[in-house]
């Protein structure tokens, strides 16, 4: 008893002590026979007072619903001996409004039966901290956005294929994936006869009409100048070919008539299908796929040439 007193005693009524803690809320839980003190808590004292008995979760009372639960867990284990160091964020009731609190506190000493005889914690607003940390964090994921994306087509570029192989290529032999190579054919003389910004304005159109043929979880890339790449997870060979047809017919219906007259658009596509494992990766997939839209081109263009991986 004489050790804890002399603590709290050091940590409330010495003024050296009081100025270095004077930009966090300092606080202590003295428990005893019969009750306990809390000092410098966050609670209004009205509220402590209205208390008919002690009830050592009170606090919790004012921890925002959504963050209740999970911090009710992380007390649990220090009202139960698992833990001594308790360590959250949360939202907080504070003068009538929620803030975000970090909380940083030990048990000093424990009663003979194992509970926390006197706590010792700090707490901090970190309110601004938190808002500034989730601005940073969508402008950071805005800028990785950019990386990975083609801004003039508004979809994904090079560089998505490169670093997001994880999340749609899957090679665990189980996974079925199907990976389309589409290109436009005879897109240099269309550049030539439109001018680049005719031949930027037919990417925009042939985008648009591919993008008819899609389901929200199908992904179509843009590989580089006209050359896109389709990629249908857990898709069927079926799937694959039929969305390969649609794609060819969607892009036959191209209308450029208000640039030049006797203009038109297909596409060659070249379609792999397969259960990849390792170590197989998306790139194998991808030269397959490239070889296949190749003889798709030497037979004639505007068709699809496909061909089922092992």
């Amino acid at each position: 008893m004489a050790r804890k007193q002399k603590i709290l005693d050091v940590l409330f009524n010495d003024p050296s002590i009081s100025a270095a803690l004077a930009r966090v809320n300092v606080f202590a839980i003295n428990h005893y026979s019969g009750g306990r003190d809390v000092i410098s808590s966050l609670i209004p004292e009205e509220d402590f007072a209205a208390q008919t008995s002690y009830d050592p979760l009170m606090w919790l009372e004012y921890v925002h619903p959504d963050d209740r639960e999970l911090t009710r867990q992380a007390w649990d284990s220090i009202v139960q001996g698992e833990s001594d160091v308790f360590d959250g964020e949360y939202r907080f009731l504070v003068d009538g409004e929620y803030r975000w609190i970090a909380n940083k506190g030990t048990v000093v000493t424990r009663s003979e039966d194992g509970l926390p005889a006197l706590y010792l914690g700090a707490d901090r607003d970190i309110t601004e901290e938190r808002r500034l940390r989730d601005l940073l964090e969508e402008e950071k994921e805005r800028l990785a956005q950019l990386v990975i994306k083609d801004d003039f087509l508004n979809i994904p570029n090079r560089r998505y294929l490169e670093t997001k192989q994880p999340q749609f290529f899957i090679a665990d032999g189980r996974t079925p994936i199907a990976v389309l190579v589409l290109d436009i054919d005879n897109f240099k003389q269309l550049n030539t006869d439109l001018t680049h910004h005719g031949g930027d304005e037919v990417l925009q159109i042939f985008v648009r009409h591919v993008s008819t043929c899609l389901a929200s979880t199908d992904i179509l890339a843009r590989y580089g100048g006209d050359e896109f790449v389709l990629i249908l997870p857990n898709a069927s060979q079926e799937y694959a070919q039929a969305k390969a047809q649609c794609i060819l017919d969607a892009v036959s219906q191209i209308d450029l008539s208000a640039m030049r007259d006797n203009l038109s658009v297909s596409v060659s596509i070249g379609l792999v299908h397969g259960l990849p494992a390792a170590p197989q990766d998306f790139w194998s997939y991808f030269e397959a796929a490239d070889s296949q839209l190749l003889l798709a081109k030497q037979l004639g263009k505007a068709q699809m040439q496909s061909k089922l991986l092992p």
